[in-house]
């Protein structure tokens, strides 16, 4: 048990069990570990399993279906707030672009890259909505608009305000098995 104790993720896997804490873990499992795919870079290929040690309810989603997400995001939440614990969801997807700006992830083909962008969860979803009749093509192009111009809102509100100067920053009071963060900010 201490072995398995060890380690940020796993310490509060196990703290959060013992003290069915009410948080839902999400493992956004984009198939690689910086450049280098998990099959070469973990024992535990199916990383739902992590959670198993604990006997902390789990689940594996397909994270390139936006539904599927929603109804497992849903279960888990329904399952924390009835306040039972922790839960823990694999979220199975892809990322289309390297680690970073300077990765140019020529570790993949352009064959795995195709096979994922065709399953593309957005596009997916669009098509679902109009060949289902849940939108027509007219509403999908107002929604991605709306969308649009709220991020555009929220860019140029981020652009426009001071940067906020964070002292003692992820100070932890803890306090009857809650956890707060103390966040203080003092302007520049």
């Amino acid at each position: 048990m201490v072995q398995l104790a060890r380690g940020a993720l796993y310490e509060a896997f196990n703290m959060a069990m013992t003290w069915k804490l009410p948080v839902l873990y999400i493992c956004e499992n984009n198939q690689y570990a910086m450049g280098t795919s998990v099959e070469r870079t973990s024992n535990v290929k199916d990383l739902v399993q992590l959670g198993a040690s604990f006997e902390m309810p789990r689940e594996s989603v397909d994270g390139m279906r936006p539904e599927s997400v929603h109804e497992a995001i849903q279960r888990a939440a329904e399952h924390i707030r009835s306040g039972k614990g922790p839960y823990y969801l694999e979220i199975k997807t892809y990322r289309y672009k390297g680690h970073s700006v300077s990765d140019p992830a020529t570790y993949r083909s352009k064959e795995e890259l195709k096979t994922y962008m065709d399953m593309d969860p957005v596009k997916s979803l669009e098509s679902r909505l109009v060949s289902e009749k849940i939108a027509s093509t007219k509403e999908v192009e107002q929604i991605k608009d709306r969308i649009k111009a709220e991020i555009d809102e929220a860019i140029a509100f981020a652009e426009a305000s001071p940067i906020p100067i964070l002292l003692n920053c992820g100070r932890i009071i803890m306090r009857s098995r809650i956890i707060r963060l103390s966040w203080i900010r003092a302007s520049a």
